[in-house]
């Protein structure tokens, strides 16, 4: 798949946090592997998942009552907040809650299915199909798959409708200005 789009700042920090890990194949994107690799501690509950941080622990609760692929979505979601975000979500403001939501959701689309991976992988034509296919290979929900194949879609259509304003002399901007 040809990937022509600039990753944003979030994708390229999860692209390293893969490679610092060691973690380069598809088949070690899973809990188990991912937990072990980031020394993250997950509990499986009959309760909502979440991520705790305490005295330098991380650990990850996850709904047992899920099915494997949504766990795996859920735990990616979490493990964002244990890397990433601070403090106490009950006691924050909503709009810093919103903007933590936000980005974990983000990283799941990356983590789950990173650029680097997916671009070694022959797609269809029909972004159903692919949806599909990208769902088996990497264990997640069709709709995540189909979420990350069309934030992809819009992003290269993006760059080329700005490198080929910039061609045509509408914007004079230097080529760095391209959008993410």
């Amino acid at each position: 798949m040809n990937l022509s789009f600039a990753q944003t700042t979030l994708e390229q920090w999860t692209e390293q946090l893969w490679d610092k890990a060691g973690i380069r194949a598809v088949s070690q994107l899973n809990i188990d592997e991912v937990a072990a690799r980031l020394n993250v501690w997950v509990h499986y509950m009959d309760e909502t998942s979440r991520a705790l941080e305490y005295l330098g622990m991380r650990s990850i609760l996850i709904d047992k009552r899920l099915g494997a692929r949504e766990q795996w979505e859920e735990f990616l979601h979490e493990l964002c907040h244990v890397l990433r975000h601070a403090g106490n979500q009950t006691l924050m403001p909503k709009s810093f809650c919103e903007g933590q939501e936000a980005e974990a959701n983000r990283f799941v689309l990356y983590a789950a299915i990173p650029a680097s991976m997916l671009m070694a992988i022959p797609l269809p034509d029909s972004l159903e199909e692919a949806s599909e296919l990208l769902a088996d290979r990497f264990g997640v929900t069709p709709a995540l798959a189909r979420r990350r194949l069309e934030q992809i879609q819009r992003r290269i259509f993006a760059r080329a409708l700005w490198e080929e304003a910039l061609e045509a002399g509408a914007y004079p901007l230097p080529r760095s200005g391209l959008p993410t």
